[in-house]
């Protein structure tokens, strides 16, 4: 069975082993399967309906013959370019899943749903109101989102959760026993009651063997005077992957809310702490903001020791670049062709950065490569005009809004209108 999975690249274990769920209920295989694309909404079906919907029998039935599904791009596309994807990860890490294969029945459904992995976001419960985000995903966007145009009629409160939270964490009753792997994200999952509700239970079954991952801001610690590093001390297999776009002005730029001292604070106290997670790593989202700021943030990273110029297994504190596709006005493979020769042009000695900062090979060898993949996957596609056009407009509505000039914090954007001209 597990030759399947090396053999099939277009084999993915989460139709038969896992569920993501948005606020507002939309519903997924998983975080990386097309948004546009949902198999259901679970406000209006249940879980077990949803499992063996259309869409899902016809996942299932694709991959089983080796074709690959449209939705799932975004993992093949990384693995095009030659990074790890989505895909691998589940597949590695929930092969018992593959029992689940030869259950499948000729139409693509299954009898029985075993959730091994759930990624159910239950709320857009959020502080923060990052640039590249949205109302769907951030309840701090929700004011933003009305004063650029939207209807209150669209967007009636800001607080967007699955209707009747307490039947839908019901549905997930039964799958407890059977969960390897939980992933929290959000909006934020440190600010919302349901996150602390599911690890609860799991102590309280006695189930802390379960890896839990968290996508996470990392801005706030302490819910109802709990710490969470006194709940997570339970657990034995804590991956905490902190979410960060940019460091300094430019960070608190890109992410409204993002407080960079405060972070620093956050940061310094899990590492000095005698609490030590199972990973501890970073992912930073990437798009036309940030693009030239990365090599200043690995530096950054660097000087503040939240992550060591050299891979020591231990203290492996890995750097996951994503890039923005949604909204694509924030893409950066739409932007001028001198910001993406600019970036090249830096590339090509930042290793002598790197060493002077005393970077081992190893280390030095990863961020170029990584590096490397950003530019190759930003000159793919040329400078488009009306998608550089709006993310102008949609910068200064923000800027307006917000009570900020980007020329004031990006100095590489000194005028905005440069982004229209190739």
């Amino acid at each position: 069975m597990q030759s399947d999975l090396d053999k099939n690249k277009a084999l993915c274990l989460a139709p038969w082993a896992s569920v993501h769920t948005w606020p507002d209920g939309k519903t997924f295989p998983c975080c990386l399967w097309d948004s546009s694309d949902p198999i259901g909404n679970v406000n209006d079906s249940t879980l077990k309906e949803l499992w063996n919907s259309p869409k899902m029998k016809n996942a299932r039935l694709k991959m089983l013959a080796g074709e690959k599904v449209k939705s799932c791009n975004r993992c093949y596309s990384l693995e095009d370019m030659g990074e790890g994807s989505y895909r691998q990860g589940i597949n590695k890490r929930h092969s018992k899943a593959l029992s689940e294969l030869p259950k499948t029945n000729q139409d693509g459904s299954l009898d029985e749903m075993k959730l091994y992995l759930w990624d159910v976001r239950l709320s857009n419960f959020c502080n923060f109101k990052c640039r590249s985000c949205g109302v769907e995903l951030s309840s701090s966007w929700h004011s933003d989102t009305l004063k650029l145009g939207a209807s209150l009629e669209q967007y009636p409160k800001a607080l967007i959760n699955v209707s009747d939270r307490s039947s839908f964490l019901d549905m997930l009753e039964p799958h407890y026993q059977h969960v390897d792997e939980i992933y929290f994200a959000g909006g934020e999952p440190l600010l919302m009651p349901e996150h602390y509700t599911i690890l609860n239970k799991l102590i309280e079954l006695g189930r802390t063997d379960v890896m839990i991952r968290y996508s996470t801001n990392f801005s706030k610690l302490t819910f109802n005077k709990l710490h969470i590093f006194d709940l997570w001390k339970h657990f034995s297999n804590i991956q905490i992957y902190v979410s960060i776009d940019g460091v300094g002005k430019i960070g608190e730029y890109v992410r409204k809310g993002f407080n960079d001292k405060e972070f620093e604070t956050n940061i310094k106290s899990l590492i000095d702490s005698n609490f030590e997670p199972r990973e501890l790593g970073y992912t930073i989202t990437y798009g036309v903001l940030n693009y030239l700021h990365l090599f200043d943030l690995v530096l950054e990273f660097l000087k503040r020791e939240y992550i060591l110029p050299k891979y020591n297994p231990k203290h492996f504190r890995p750097l996951i670049f994503s890039p923005i596709e949604n909204p694509p006005h924030y893409d950066c493979k739409f932007l001028p062709d001198r910001y993406k020769q600019a970036f090249k042009d830096r590339l090509e000695n930042f290793h002598i950065e790197l060493e002077y900062l005393k970077c081992t090979e190893s280390f030095i060898a990863d961020i170029i490569s990584k590096f490397t993949n950003i530019y190759n996957r930003s000159i793919s596609e040329s400078f488009n005009y009306s998608i550089m056009e709006k993310c102008v407009q949609i910068t200064k509505q923000l800027d307006a809004i917000r009570g900020e000039k980007i020329q004031d914090t990006i100095p590489y954007y000194s005028n905005i209108e440069d982004l229209l001209k190739n």
